[in-house]
């Protein structure tokens, strides 16, 4: 189930995600089982680097945009703070529906649990327009951003100890993060209500 939102009126839909994180060990110990060491930055400053896997399974109840009552959906994600074409990923576009289903996984090489405990996940679904610019539809952004500070009024995280505005995740956002962190090589998976806006989005494919 996801998880309730308080402004109804700004209600852009939910999108499901899984996440891992997969060592370059593979995270099995000697008696086969993977270990589920509580997640602490202290204690994996040394990690050889891994993976993350993201699953983008599927969204529901889209805004519909088009004439017919449907949209052009696609899924676009970056790795912050990196905003550049080498952090950029993308599904393809399903077209012709509110509820799109991609199974798309996204890879990001080479980065530890130490890294990912510093950035943050931005997933982010647009309409698309072969004519006119691509329409944001919602999005969800992963990270820890539990060291809270505030930035303009906003409630922000830190980044290496500066304070940030896009480490802001709150509630499943923050929580599957956090479950991602904690279980290497497990499948984290979440239904989360997308946000009505973010402002790092960019409308470009």
């Amino acid at each position: 189930m996801s998880e309730p939102f308080d402004e109804p009126a700004a209600y852009r839909g939910d999108i499901i995600v899984g996440l891992k994180f997969v060592p370059p060990d593979s995270g099995h110990n000697s008696s086969g089982n993977i270990s589920l060491r509580k997640f602490s930055k202290s204690s994996i400053k040394t990690s050889t680097k891994g993976a993350l896997h993201v699953l983008v399974k599927e969204a529901k109840n889209l805004m519909p945009v088009k004439a017919n009552g449907t949209c052009d959906a696609f899924c676009k994600s970056y790795l912050l703070p990196e905003k550049s074409r080498s952090s950029k990923r993308k599904t393809d576009v399903i077209k012709r529906t509110v509820n799109p289903v991609w199974n798309h996984t996204i890879v990001y090489e080479d980065v530890t649990l130490q890294e990912l405990s510093e950035r943050a996940l931005e997933l982010t679904i647009w309409d698309h327009d072969r004519l006119a610019s691509n329409e944001f539809l919602g999005g969800v952004r992963f990270s820890l951003g539990t060291v809270r500070v505030f930035i303009g009024g906003n409630a922000c995280g830190k980044h290496y100890g500066k304070p940030v505005e896009w480490m802001d995740a709150t509630g499943k956002e923050l929580s599957l993060w956090q479950s991602m962190l904690n279980r290497p090589n497990f499948w984290v998976e979440g239904c989360l209500v997308l946000r009505s806006s973010i402002d790092t989005a960019r409308n470009s494919l």
